[in-house]
């Protein structure tokens, strides 16, 4: 939405370029809300809010920097396929949130054979990239669906 209504001044198309230029960061929202279920904290206290959250942004980052060094092997991989194929972020959290405590305070493991054991289980999880996929969308399909009740300090699994 916007408040600029004069269209010969702002033409319709450079909300387009715009609205894509964001696409990156809206995506990142989704993650952060549906697959790390940021909004559900384990506490009432500003303490335990803050530091939900920030445990939420420390494992998404590290399970970016995981994914960002399979990258030239997942090049390897896609080659010859119909589809490129990508890690699946949602099972990578999942398998990334029971270790990453151990990854980063157990003294007795070795942090190079965890991550690589991570990096092992991340490529065995690939969902294919199909493009061009296109859904017409029915809006009122889940308009008389009730929500589940999910208290404030509930926290869904990964």
């Amino acid at each position: 939405m916007t408040s600029l209504l004069d269209s010969n001044s702002y033409p319709t198309n450079q909300f387009k370029q715009l609205y894509f230029k964001r696409w990156g960061v809206e995506t990142f929202y989704d993650e952060l809300k549906n697959k790390l279920k940021i909004e559900h904290f384990s506490g009432y206290s500003n303490q335990s809010i803050q530091q939900d959250f920030k445990a939420a942004l420390f494992v998404s980052n590290v399970q970016t920097l995981i994914v960002s060094e399979l990258e030239d092997e997942l090049k390897k991989v896609n080659q010859g396929k119909k589809y490129d194929y990508k890690i699946n972020a949602n099972i990578s959290y999942g398998l990334l949130k029971n270790r990453v405590i151990t990854l980063f305070l157990d003294e007795q493991s070795e942090d190079i054979d965890m991550v690589e054991e991570l990096k092992a289980l991340f490529k065995s999880h690939l969902i294919p990239i199909r493009p061009d996929r296109k859904f017409e969308r029915n809006s009122g399909k889940y308009r008389s669906r009730i929500k589940p009740k999910i208290t404030k300090n509930q926290k869904d699994a990964v």
